[in-house]
């Protein structure tokens, strides 16, 4: 890839930030894609692969790529995918090696290659910095300094067309009131003497500009004196002038101003011997137009200006003229002979304008219009064939005089090539900046406050919806498109550029034609050009799905998933800005919902997490504008009032107590536990007073926790007996029958009262089973079982909450073990299960039968019984079941 033109496409590949990798495809003999050469690389993508060069150009990815993991090689499918589909691949691949996420573009350029770009698009890598060196889309024009102007090619050239005894060369200085010799051609085989005639060397004298100088000027070109006395005016004494004379037998002389636009930059004074006439003045005239071609744009100052016109001018080495009417060749030079290969007799021999590319006869006719309309002809380019036929491109610089035409010409067959080669590399350039996501512009700031986009690729466009055609026409369009309220903020980061040549990065939003705002993320680094002149070289990017994702990010940051409210990292953040004395007396309150494992035990967490968010929802709504609400915990909240006293702290909690309490799910209450405290100045921790609040809280809650709870069960329990109306009467019988067999085992009467409550409670659980399992009249599959089964551990765990029902949830959690250790939930067998779990489990399944259930046909009495007797030591106690025949069923059948 080294090019010794250092063109942009090398310049671009070897500095771009983007990754780079192109490979050449490898076919088998049906046509299909089996590999991938590596046949360029540049260095980001080294960087981006922790390897060398070496290690990839060449070899196949099948094998160069085997020792990288598996994520530095997943990208590979969508090259394979480009390769079969064609078109353009842009997808986000994460880099495990690097730990970076990088937007790939996967594209071809040409057949049997493939290429992909790696764009790094981590949020906390900014790309922008390098895409400096992507593109340099603009060509300045450069002096080469003054140096140029003492180069003695020049004025030996016209000293040996013109025949002259010695040219000189003067420019004016900036005040103008004196001009100096800046080069000398000729008269050096007498240097000595005139150095001892005149006291001085003359390159670098500064003579004044008299009046009678500034009336020769007023002339038009050339001015031609018969002596030098004009131009002396004065400036050397008599006597010497008398000697110059005599020594150099000087004669003629011809002085050619060098003037544009009004302006006197010098002159050139072309000195002959005494009886001779210059020769080919003509020509001498062109050489000056073109010089005057290369002064610099109006906007430099005129000192910079004269430093560099004679820029280029040494390059300009073929002669011709050429009778305008004929177009007869009156004379070529003989660097005709080197540029194209035939003699200057051959030349002469042969019709010139015949040497001429067939196709450039049209534009070659039309230049030769031009000349005779204008008088003039600058910088126009045809070709000419060479003596081994191959062509040359030549630009010319001619003048009109008379019926003849006078040329000077320089081959630019090399420019040419190079321009038509910087032109391909820049189609590719093109093409790959349009392949980088997002835009790559130029941005230029005028001193008089005028700015211009120089170049924006496709991507810009696209994104802002305004083509290259109304940006250069009216490029505020631009910044029409922002938001109004990132607008300021824009054009002063702008101004800070400008005036620091600092890094310009701005997040903005931009307006689309279709009325969408998108964000923009914009990045360029600023170059001066000039005082109050400077260009920006940068990126934007569409960020707007990234900046979606940082507002969910900090969202869910500050905000409790589940309610919507502050969470608790907020409320930390939040103490601290409500630190102050401003919002003094701060009141907290803290709010702890009761019963929450309770409401998840018995109905689930789904119901659980409802009742928190009806909790959050009366926070929310009910709070005043100026408190802020966070939760902390499980079932804790904040509340933060500043500005509130500590009794009106308080009202705020009975408040809300009432709105809680009149708030149900699931036909539970809200109930909750307040507790307030106040930091009325700056001498106490903010910190004590949030335990303090959370100390009252918890006070309040164990005094009513009791009472609480146990109002809970009966709330649950009458609303399992809504949820499966038979339950109730099923509880009962149950509790009935197992009182009987307790009374009948000798049993104390507390144990008896013990054991029907047990009895009663014993279904408590299936409040949390879906009716549609329980009333399920058909088999029930086997996760429908497991589900049924889960109802003893859900008892169990609803009662365990209650300290006076801790006995009843032991003896409700065995009720369904059997005693030869088959039952659930722990496989407990004989006498590891508790007696009042055996007694109720005989009555519960004695009821089951004889009553039915949606799934299972009810049994009589005698078939319910003659089952009850065959599990006799299997899953029933041998011995209850004697009691049970002996003092019980005779009352049934009764």
């Amino acid at each position: 890839m080294t090019n010794p033109i250092h063109s942009s496409y090398d310049t671009l590949l070897r500095h771009m930030p983007q990754g780079y990798v192109e490979f050449k495809v490898i076919y088998d003999n049906a046509s299909e894609p089996t590999d991938y050469e590596f046949f360029e690389v540049n260095p980001a993508f080294e960087k981006i692969m922790k390897a060398k060069r070496k290690h990839f150009i060449g070899k196949k990815v099948s094998s160069a790529l085997k020792d990288f993991e598996y994520s530095e090689r997943e990208w590979m499918i969508q090259v394979a995918r480009v390769v079969s589909e064609g078109g353009t691949v842009t997808f986000e691949h994460f880099s495990r090696r690097n730990k970076s996420w990088f937007e790939m573009s996967v594209f071809s350029e040409r057949e049997g290659f493939v290429s992909v770009m790696f764009h790094d698009i981590t949020p906390h890598v900014q790309e922008n910095n390098a895409l400096k060196q992507l593109v340099n889309v603009s060509h300045r024009f450069v002096s080469t300094g003054s140096d140029l102007l003492m180069n003695q090619q020049f004025l030996d050239q016209i000293r040996d067309f013109t025949g002259a005894k010695a040219v000189a060369l003067n420019l004016v200085e900036n005040d103008g009131a004196s001009y100096t010799t800046v080069a000398l051609s000729g008269i050096d085989e007498m240097l000595e003497r005139s150095l001892d005639v005149l006291g001085f060397h003359p390159v670098g004298k500064k003579w004044p500009m008299t009046e009678q100088r500034r009336e020769l000027f007023n002339r038009p070109n050339p001015l031609v004196f018969d002596g030098i006395d004009p131009l002396i005016d004065g400036a050397l004494p008599k006597r010497l002038v008398k000697n110059l004379l005599r020594i150099f037998s000087i004669g003629e002389v011809v002085l050619f101003k060098i003037e544009k636009d009004g302006v006197l930059y010098g002159d050139l004074t072309i000195v002959m011997q005494e009886g001779k006439v210059a020769n080919r003045l003509g020509l001498v005239e062109l050489y000056l137009v073109h010089v005057l071609e290369q002064l610099v744009k109006a906007d430099h100052q005129v000192g910079e200006t004269k430093k560099s016109m004679f820029d280029g001018f040494a390059t300009l080495d073929l002669e011709c003229i050429m009778a305008f009417n004929t177009r007869q060749v009156l004379h070529l030079n003989d660097t005709w002979e080197r540029v194209l290969g035939y003699s200057l007799d051959e030349l002469e021999n042969i019709e010139f304008l015949s040497l001429i590319h067939p196709d450039d006869d049209v534009i070659t006719d039309a230049a030769f219009a031009e000349l005779e309309e204008r008088g003039e002809l600058f910088r126009f380019v045809n070709r000419f064939r060479t003596i081994d036929d191959t062509y040359r491109s030549i630009e010319w610089h001619c003048k009109l005089q008379g019926n003849y035409i006078y040329a000077v010409a320089k081959d630019v067959t090399d420019r040419v090539q190079l321009e038509e080669k910087l032109a391909e590399r820049d189609r590719l350039l093109t093409k790959l900046s349009n392949q980088v996501p997002g835009a790559i512009y130029q941005f230029e700031l005028l001193p008089d406050g005028s700015f211009n986009f120089p170049f924006f690729s496709k991507g810009f466009e696209d994104m802002l919806g305004i083509s290259a055609e109304e940006v250069q026409a009216d490029a505020s369009l631009v910044f029409r498109r922002m938001h109004p309220d990132d607008y300021p903020n824009v054009m002063q980061s702008i101004d800070e550029s400008y005036r620091n040549l600092t890094i310009w990065d701005a997040e903005f939003r931009v307006l689309t034609e279709d009325g969408r705002s998108i964000w923009i993320l914009g990045s360029s680094r600023p170059e001066k050009i000039a005082d109050g002149h400077v260009l920006w070289h940068g990126y934007i990017g569409d960020v707007t799905e990234k900046k979606t994702y940082e507002k969910e990010i900090e969202y869910l940051s500050y905000h409790d998933q589940l309610t919507g409210i502050k969470n608790r990292r907020y409320f930390e953040e939040a103490l601290e800005r409500y630190d102050d004395e401003q919002y003094y007396p701060l009141s907290l309150i803290v709010i702890d919902i009761n019963g929450l494992k309770l409401t998840n035990d018995a109905f689930g967490h789904l119901v659980g997490d409802q009742l928190l968010v009806e909790a959050a929802n009366i926070l929310r709504n009910e709070l005043r504008s100026k408190d802020e609400v966070a939760r902390v915990g499980g079932d804790e909240f904040v509340v933060i009032s500043p500005n509130t006293t500590l009794d009106e702290a308080k009202q705020l909690s009975d408040r809300l107590g009432r709105l809680f309490h009149d708030k149900t799910v699931e036909g539970l209450p809200i109930s909750a536990s307040f507790g307030e405290a106040v930091k009325h100045d700056s001498n106490i921790d903010l910190s004590e007073v949030f335990n303090l609040a959370e100390d009252r809280m918890y006070h309040h809650k164990v005094s009513e926790k009791q009472s609480r709870r146990h109002h809970s069960i009966q709330i649950i329990m009458r609303t399992l007996y809504e949820k499966i109306p038979r339950e109730e009467a099923h509880s009962q019988r149950v509790a009935n029958l197992a009182g009987q067999l307790a009374e009948a085992m000798g049993f104390t009467s507390a144990e008896v009262n013990e054991i029907r409550t047990a009895a009663i409670l014993h279904d408590i659980g299936k409040v949390a089973i879906s009716n549609d399992i329980l009333d399920k009249s058909g088999t029930l599959t086997e996760s429908e079982w497991h589900e049924i089964k889960r109802h003893p551990e859900i008892s169990y765990n609803i009662l365990s909450t209650v300290p006076e029902y801790i006995a009843l949830s032991e003896i409700v959690l065995a009720h369904h073990e059997r005693w030869d250790g088959k039952g659930y939930p722990k496989g407990l067998s004989e006498y590891e299960i508790p007696l009042a779990s055996r007694i109720i489990s005989i009555a519960d399944t004695f009821d089951v039968m004889v009553t039915g259930r949606p799934y299972r046909q009810a049994k009589t009495i005698d078939e319910a019984l003659a089952v009850i007797l065959e599990e006799a030591g299997k899953q029933f106690d041998p011995s209850l079941v004697d009691v049970f025949f002996e003092k019980v069923v005779p009352t049934l059948q009764q």
